[in-house]
């Protein structure tokens, strides 16, 4: 099936804009030219067919002036009789363009007829079926169901065959609804509508109309996919239907005065649905209005029958906003200096002192890589003969048939890059100075051996998105941001000064111990953990990344001390207050993520959950290495979070005994390296669990032995000493490991 977003231009010969949002059915504007489709779920080719060159159908036939015609032009036309006559035209217009599409419509409808979309038909009395439905049953199904046809009622079957504009729809409309009233007036349906209605019908049919719209749902004036919710509209609804039954004439006027929406000074989209909605309409075609509820089966939703949420992309302007680049993180460091005096007692040579120790500690990293890929190099070796005499063996030709020099061409290693997201949550404080330790020696080491690299901080402490100051209604956001910050700490791509500048600072942090706000810049303070959030983000990061430096194999790395704030509010772009807030939306059970082109169902209030599927659809997406570097501080984040490993490996309903056995085996496991190491867990190709604090020390052990130790002593204390200076670089030699 071809992306949702790129069938309808290419039927449509333009470029409209599609719009994926909560809907409850597909709808078109003919104005702004935008299409909005709902979350459908996994529907047979044939009826997702169907429904988007239906649509396509009113975006190439439907006039702007033909749906939002006066109130002269309207009347008596009722609405469901409008879509009826109005969807054979444009139906028969579009397979026309398009015969590839008669094949799909007819099985589309056959299935959607087994589904008793149109109500259930077995047994009908056609005695008793109105006229209107009669030509909505034959027109969309055609031979698959035998509907009888008086001589009279033949006739405007066959007008609605044939109708070329949208005026004659008007007219043919007119001409059934007269008829109806004169030879099948106990079939008429003159009730007004009514919110109190058990039923919901009515209730049910305006919510899936509106102006602008042509076929069904309403549009959105935003450039955000979200619906407003349902619930204001149905109250707006209802209000509007009461007031509508005190105004009614006697002589059934089909249209509501043109002044009701804009004497009402509310401006919500409860007003913008009811503005040109009839008073009541003299009938309805009841399989028009069975087919539009019935719609809503096709919708995704959760096991509890709860409607999955539409979540659109990020902005660029908000990818922008979020992400710090490095000459505005290092102008807001010099403005906090300036403001309050630096804290800085560190002199340049304490700093080329650290960076020389730093250069020979990852000297057995750097060895270990290199070993590591001559080996791969030399595992995916070819050797092929050359058609070279070799005179060498020439003597032996009688015997031998191998006389000819051979070629052996190594294989070429994959181009990596490296990606790091680090936690700058609060709760990392303590040990910031030793996770920045292991970072400067990974970035050491990545200089050593030409990797591309970023390394990105992320918190919630982004002053350009706090709610006082922030003009939320310019960024077009889809859900809250959290007051995400990625501070873009260091990178290859920086030149000289800048790289030099951000290693020199990253050697500050590893003298600040305690929580340090008072000295860092609001871009890159402590907050709490927006990891998905920031995970979001990094899908459009690690795509210009990898574009950027052709990389083949890209190592995305996560260092976290705790699981990610869930996202339990997406923000409602038609409720934006004077001040520029956006309102809140709950959520409940599932949501459809829309992240660049592609789609990611997830449960956005269960934060571990998200965290695993963004991490897989970033695997999935751009074949990234996951690697998961999780530091426990207290005994208790430790227990549970080898607790959550082993529910992972193991499946939460396994026994206790079976989880006690994997956490005893994973603590011998961390005497003996200093991080327990597990495969494909949570999202991640690898993942490590260490502690924090003194245990992410990179200092080695010294070698010392007495004067007077034996062979075995020395061997000993020298075997401790090399493994020391591995064990202690844990972030380091795990990816040296890992890419290689």
């Amino acid at each position: 099936m071809l992306n949702s977003s790129l069938l309808p231009k290419l039927l449509a010969k333009e470029d409209l804009t599609v719009k994926h949002g909560n809907y409850n059915t597909a709808w078109f504007d003919v104005k702004n030219r935008v299409l909005g489709l709902p979350l459908w779920k996994e529907m047979h080719k044939d009826v997702y067919d169907l429904f988007i060159g239906h649509e396509v159908g009113h975006a190439l036939e439907t006039p702007v002036d033909g749906w939002h015609a006066s109130e002269k032009k309207l009347k008596g036309c009722p609405r469901s009789y409008i879509n009826v006559i109005e969807d054979a035209r444009i139906e028969r217009k579009i397979q026309s363009r398009y015969p590839g599409l008669i094949g799909s419509f007819n099985r589309g409808y056959k299935q959607l007829l087994d589904r008793d979309f149109f109500g259930p038909l077995d047994n009908v009395e056609w005695d008793s079926v109105k006229l209107i439905d009669k030509i909505n049953l034959k027109t969309k199904l055609g031979t698959k169901l035998d509907v009888p046809f008086t001589d009279e009622e033949r006739v405007f079957l066959d007008r609605s065959l044939t109708t070329s504009t949208f005026e004659d729809v008007l007219d043919l409309v007119r001409d059934i609804l007269a008829w109806t009233k004169e030879n099948q007036p106990e079939l008429l349906d003159n009730t007004t509508p009514n919110k109190d209605d058990n039923n919901g019908d009515s209730s049910d049919y305006e919510e899936s109309h509106t102006p602008e719209s042509v076929g069904d749902e309403p549009e959105s004036d935003e450039d955000d996919s979200q619906s407003t919710n349902s619930q204001d509209t149905d109250s707006a609804q209802g209000e509007d239907e009461s007031d509508d039954e005190s105004e009614e004439t006697e002589s059934g006027n089909d249209l509501q005065s043109d002044t009701t929406a804009e004497d009402d000074e509310s401006g919500d989209e409860g007003d913008a649905v009811k503005s040109d909605q009839p008073i009541h309409d003299e009938d309805e075609s009841l399989t028009d209005v069975n087919f539009r509820k019935n719609e809503s089966s096709l919708l995704e939703s959760d096991e509890s029958g709860v409607q999955t949420h539409f979540v659109g992309d990020v902005s660029k302007k908000l990818i922008d906003t979020v992400v710090i680049e490095y000459p505005k993180l290092k102008e807001s460091r010099i403005k906090l200096v300036k403001e309050y005096g630096s804290y800085d007692t560190h002199t340049d040579a304490d700093f080329k002192h650290y960076i020389k120790g730093i250069k020979k500690n990852i000297q057995v990293a750097v060895k270990e890589f290199e070993m590591r890929k001559a080996a791969y190099r030399y595992s995916k070796a070819q050797t092929s003969k050359t058609g070279t005499i070799n005179v060498d063996k020439l003597w032996s030709y009688k015997t031998n048939e191998d006389i000819f020099h051979t070629a052996t061409k190594l294989a070429d290693a994959k181009n990596h890059g490296m990606m790091l997201l680090v936690d700058m949550s609060g709760s990392m404080c303590s040990s910031m100075p030793k996770v920045m330790d292991q970072v400067m020696h990974l970035i050491m080491f990545c200089k050593a051996v030409n990797i591309p690299f970023d390394i990105y901080g992320f918190t919630s402490t982004n002053p350009d998105l706090s709610y006082s100051d922030c003009d939320y209604s310019q960024l077009n956001l889809t859900f809250d941001p959290d007051q995400l910050s990625m501070p873009h700490i260091c990178s290859s791509s920086f030149n000289k000064a800048d790289f030099m500048d951000s290693i020199e600072h990253i050697y500050k942090r590893t003298l600040v111990h305690g929580y340090a706000n008072h000295i860092l810049p609001r871009y890159e303070a402590y907050g709490s953990t927006p990891l998905n959030q920031a995970l979001i983000v990094s899908h459009h990061l690690i795509k210009k990344f990898k574009q950027k430096n052709n990389i083949e194999k890209l190592n995305f790395i996560t260092f976290t001390d705790g699981d990610a704030n869930y996202i339990n509010r997406v923000r409602d772009t038609h409720a934006v207050t004077d001040g520029g807030k956006i309102a809140d939306v709950e959520l409940y059970g599932d949501s459809i993520l829309q992240i660049d082109g592609s789609r990611l169902k997830t449960n956005l209030r269960n934060s571990r959950t998200t965290t695993t599927d963004l991490l897989g659809n970033l695997k999935k997406k751009y074949g990234t290495n996951n690697i998961g570097f999780f530091m426990a501080d207290a005994a208790r984040d430790w227990k549970g979070r080898l607790r959550v490993i082993s529910n992972s490996l193991n499946g939460r309903g396994e026994s206790y005994d079976t989880h006690a056995a994997y956490i005893s085996q994973a603590n011998k496991e961390y005497n003996k390296n200093k991080c327990v190491h597990a495969q494909n867990v949570l999202g991640y190709n690898e993942y490590y669990l260490v502690k924090g604090g003194y245990n992410l020390k990179t200092e080695d052990d010294e070698f010392s032995v007495n004067k007077d130790a034996s062979n075995a002593n020395i061997r000993s204390a020298f075997k401790k000493y090399a493994k020391s200076k591995k064990q202690n670089k844990v972030l380091l030699t795990k990816f040296a490991t890992a890419v290689a």
